[in-house]
């Protein structure tokens, strides 16, 4: 997935290796993150298979490499903005590449987003069907923790799908942080 958020990075200008991490942890850094340990790997392996550019600048002693995505580069990031995503990678990855969709037609990007619902929505039902079955047992060996546990994911599952419903329509930000803010 790194390569493709790099990529999404690099798409319209050129940056250096710290530029492209100060933009990730600025931009996808909530949930996704990156080390200079996975970046520079990554861009160099960019740059062997053609997906990025490299020019290297000198100023004074010092050279800075700045990194563009190639023609091939781009279309690579488009085709994998467009492919649904693997939901069996688990985590909020999808977001990295949600944080994207912009670069996508909007039929496009309403599709996939529909997807994504479904997929919570099924999810959702599936943590109620475990909420039901756990309440109606009397079990020891079923704490507050794991009750707790189960609890967070209902929550924030019913979060994304609401989430997920609220961008699919494009409704305004303020209106939905509004809303979020008065239920607290």
């Amino acid at each position: 997935m790194l390569d493709y958020i790099v990529l999404g990075m690099i798409f319209d200008e050129p940056l250096t290796g710290y530029d492209i991490k100060k933009y990730i942890n600025a931009g996808v850094g909530n949930f996704y993150r990156v080390s200079h340990g996975n970046l520079y790997p990554t861009l160099k392996r960019l740059t062997d298979k053609k997906l990025a550019l490299l020019d290297e600048q000198i100023y004074g002693n010092r050279v800075k490499k700045y990194y563009t995505a190639s023609n091939v580069g781009k279309k690579e990031f488009m085709n994998w903005l467009a492919t649904p995503f693997d939901f069996s990678l688990g985590g909020s990855a999808f977001l990295a590449k949600i944080y994207f969709f912009g670069r996508l037609p909007e039929e496009s990007c309403k599709k996939q987003l529909a997807e994504y619902e479904m997929h919570y929505r099924q999810s959702l039902q599936k943590l109620q069907e475990i909420e039901k079955s756990v309440l109606m047992e009397e079990d020891v060996t079923i704490d507050y923790f794991m009750k707790s546990t189960l609890y967070f994911g209902i929550r924030n599952t019913q979060n994304a799908i609401e989430w997920l419903s609220h961008i699919i329509e494009k409704k305004s930000l303020p209106e939905f942080i509004g809303n979020i803010s008065e239920e607290k």
